[in-house]
């Protein structure tokens, strides 16, 4: 009975752990599009869209790495880790929005697509263990 009651509260972890992964990889897509739209656009108000959408990404990893650590207690041996995050420093706010410029959007646009791709992988991972779970 105690086997089981363990494998649900894992399972259960996982599944939260999973849909915030979802959560935070729909929020990737969104600030991929605006930041997109900020290389060909010429206006601070888009950099500053994309940068309020950079902020809940990194809300989002923190969450993220909460649920993790949830479910490596109550999987024990679990090795799944997340050390993503967008830089958010004022700089980069000023750098991106006020001296909006190419070279920094390029390299916010590149960044979020990274973290977006490390967002699927755990998310596969995370597919794997709830498959060997059941």
């Amino acid at each position: 009975m105690s086997d089981f009651k363990e494998i649900n509260e894992a399972r259960d972890a996982l599944l939260d752990l999973r849909n915030e992964i979802d959560e935070v990889i729909k929020n990737t897509e969104s600030a991929s599009r605006w930041s997109m739209f900020d290389i060909f656009a010429d206006s601070g108000i888009v950099g500053f869209v994309k940068r309020s959408k950079i902020k809940d990404i990194n809300k989002g990893l923190e969450i993220i790495r909460e649920k993790l650590e949830i479910a490596k207690k109550e999987l024990g041996d679990l090795r799944l880790n997340l050390d993503e995050e967008i830089s958010d420093t004022d700089y980069d706010f000023f750098v991106d929005v006020i001296f909006d410029n190419i070279f920094t959007d390029l390299r916010v646009n590149r960044e979020i697509k990274e973290i977006r791709e490390n967002l699927y992988n755990l998310r596969e991972r995370v597919e794997e263990i709830l498959k060997k779970l059941n």
